[in-house]
């Protein structure tokens, strides 16, 4: 995997199983008007999505397993419940009251309380539930999960046990992407989901995006016409892989540097100081460096997909926490740093009109948690998890998602999964196919036999539209 950073290249690598290409040889094929924005983003840790969307009234058996038996002293309190702080039911589409959101992940709206009120506080992810923004997949996860946090991301990256490639570097590969296309990471590294896309880049600070070779000669003009002058003549000299690579670092840094070094005024709040910032804002600093990415106004080259990580500590084996501010806070902080990023993220691409009905983002983890707490107020490492996708609006207010739904082929809790976690009912690759093949372009074909080789995957899914005036069968 390499990363063009500034005017380096790190970490180029040739894989033995794939021929270097030569750029200029592929055939390129632009998107389609109407193709998303993907914006891939990964909980990693392990997050106790039990405890994020809550089985509360999926049976009177899940119901009495959760609080009084695999639960009763980490569980959320029900929405009917006497509890000051409680989930927040979710009315789906239909009538249906089976699942209620952790009320951190619903801060900001009228009725939940609140008690540590932020500026970021916008109704987050159940607001974009009830504006029917939000999917939610439930029981979803992946089939190679293991009790690894290190196998298991890698395999959800990848897309199963025997690629080198990441899945989103064969969806981009299957559709004739250009090897300059923007493809970001707003992070330190390019994670493995885009494995194997030579040009993607990672934009850990945007204020300090340039050339850099050695990190004590800081950032600087004098260090990056240093480099250019030395660099640039070399790369120009022929069209190898590695000349045109260099080309490519070059035409990123000019068209990006302006961009980057300019201020930047966000038109949300994001979350990215205390109680709501266990990562030190780093999640919330890196959706705006998606946002301001999206709206400068690319058109030779427009933002395409970027991958973000969320961090801060969700490998909750211990003193987890649930919804009190007065004491634990770690798990209703880390919940609320997600939900009110993701609703800022979601406000500011929707403010710009061109964007409208044109960005889906996918939230997901490598696996949940145990369905029980263990003696040291956690859970420990589990599988089946929800999945989160959250879309957009067009002009005329018709989604691209079809949200305000919980899908689930709900196993109940009666009966452990792998690792006694929640069971496994839904292959997170056939969401992922679902939005590939009704947002961004990819035929059934490309996903069976490139991107998600043998998933059988037959066609849209119902999770999201196959236009902004159609509605798919709901399953």
């Amino acid at each position: 995997m390499a990363a063009v950073r500034g005017f380096g290249i790190t970490n180029l690598t040739f894989a033995k199983d794939l021929p270097a290409q030569n750029p200029s040889s592929k055939t390129n094929t632009p998107p389609p008007n109407g193709r998303d924005l993907l914006v891939f983003v990964f909980v990693r840790g392990g997050m106790d999505g039990l405890n994020v969307v809550v089985p509360f009234n999926t049976s009177a058996a899940d119901r009495a397993s959760y609080y009084n038996d695999l639960r009763p002293t980490l569980g959320i309190p029900a929405p009917d419940s006497s509890a000051p702080r409680k989930a927040v039911a979710l009315d789906e589409i239909g009538g249906a009251t089976r699942f209620a959101l952790h009320p951190d992940a619903a801060r900001g709206s009228v009725g939940v309380n609140t008690p540590n009120p932020e500026g970021s506080d916008n109704g987050g992810l159940f607001k974009l539930f009830t504006d029917g923004e939000l999917a939610i997949v439930h029981a979803c996860g992946s089939l190679n999960v293991t009790g690894s946090h290190f196998d298991t991301q890698q395999y959800v990256d990848t897309g199963g046990t025997d690629y080198h490639s990441g899945w989103i570097t064969r969806y981009l590969q299957a559709m004739n992407t250009p090897n300059d296309a923007l493809i970001v990471a707003p992070q330190a590294s390019v994670p493995q989901s885009l494995a194997q896309w030579y040009s993607a880049l990672a934009i850990e600070d945007p204020a300090n995006f340039g050339g850099l070779w050695h990190p004590w000669h800081g950032y600087n003009d004098a260090v990056v016409a240093a480099q250019r002058s030395l660099l640039e003549p070399m790369f120009n000299r022929g069209t190898d892989y590695v000349e045109m690579q260099g080309q490519t670092a070059f035409t990123a840094y000019d068209a990006l540097h302006t961009i980057l070094s300019s201020s930047y005024m966000p038109s949300a709040t994001y979350a990215t100081a205390d109680p709501l910032a266990p990562d030190g804002g780093t999640f919330g600093r890196s959706l705006q460096t998606i946002a301001r990415l999206t709206k400068a106004s690319l058109p030779s080259n427009p933002l395409r997909v970027a991958c973000v990580d969320v961090g801060g500590g969700w490998d909750t084996h211990d003193n987890e926490g649930t919804v009190d501010w007065g004491g634990n806070t770690r798990f209703p902080a880390l919940v609320g740093m997600l939900s009110n990023n993701l609703k800022a993220f979601h406000d500011d691409l929707q403010a710009d009109a061109a964007m409208r009905g044109h960005f889906t983002i996918v939230v997901l983890s490598e696996f949940g948690r145990v369905m029980y707490q263990n003696n040291s107020y956690g859970c420990d490492h589990g599988s089946g998890n929800p999945l989160f996708v959250i879309g957009s609006k067009n002009g005329a207010g018709v989604s691209n998602v079809n949200g305000g739904r919980v899908y689930a082929n709900w196993p109940g809790l009666q009966h452990l999964g792998f690792n006694d976690g929640l069971q496994i009912t839904t292959d997170y690759r056939t969401v992922l196919a679902d939005i590939l093949y009704n947002r961004m372009g990819a035929s059934a074909n490309q996903i069976n036999d490139t991107i998600f080789p043998g998933l059988g995957f037959s066609g849209g899914l119902g999770y999201t539209h196959a236009s902004l005036t159609g509605i798919l069968q709901n399953v």
